[in-house]
């Protein structure tokens, strides 16, 4: 029992990846189900692999990896690694959702840095922004998005799609 709550403890502040997203899903209780997983409390590190999901509140994480490490300080990193990396999240105060995917995601608490890569792209409502890199700020809500992989001089396209708003500012149907 005392091992299954210090996996969960590690898990509860990198687990809610964007902040923008419902902010009540942070209390929720976090479930994960795997094929297996390990702890070692001594590393502060957590791996879960095989079809792998993580849900709290309307956060929905799957990948065929997660691990998450700890430092002493209590700085989190997740990094969720597959085929096909998804998560999926209601945003704070609105009828919209939050979809992305890529071959890895990688969050740093610290930095409150997000990181999709791999054919990386992320659906807000019906706004699209994709590219081989999304770098984003759960703080700031600032995106970064390059066409090519790290180390490629961003070589490579990005795609972004933006829905028109009517002129009281809501989005058009």
């Amino acid at each position: 029992m005392k091992n299954k709550l210090a996996v969960l403890g590690l898990l509860v502040a990198a687990v809610s990846v964007p902040a923008l997203a419902e902010k009540a899903d942070r209390d929720k209780p976090i479930e994960i189900s795997a094929d297996n997983g390990t702890l070692d409390q001594a590393k502060g590190v957590t791996v879960w692999e095989g079809n792998v999901i993580v849900t709290q509140g309307t956060l929905k994480i799957s990948a065929d990896r997660v691990v998450v490490t700890r430092d002493p300080q209590g700085n989190q990193t997740l990094q969720a690694t597959g085929k096909r990396v998804n998560f999926r999240q209601k945003t704070d105060n609105k009828d919209e959702w939050i979809e992305g995917q890529g071959s890895r995601l990688d969050y740093n608490s610290v930095s409150h840095q997000a990181v999709l890569t791999g054919a990386a792209r992320i659906k807000r409502g019906e706004d699209l922004v994709a590219g081989e890199v999304i770098n984003y700020n759960t703080e700031t809500e600032m995106y970064q998005v390059s066409g090519g992989a790290p180390g490629t001089a961003g070589k490579g396209r990005v795609t972004v799609i933006l829905q028109p708003k009517s002129s009281d500012g809501q989005k058009k149907p």
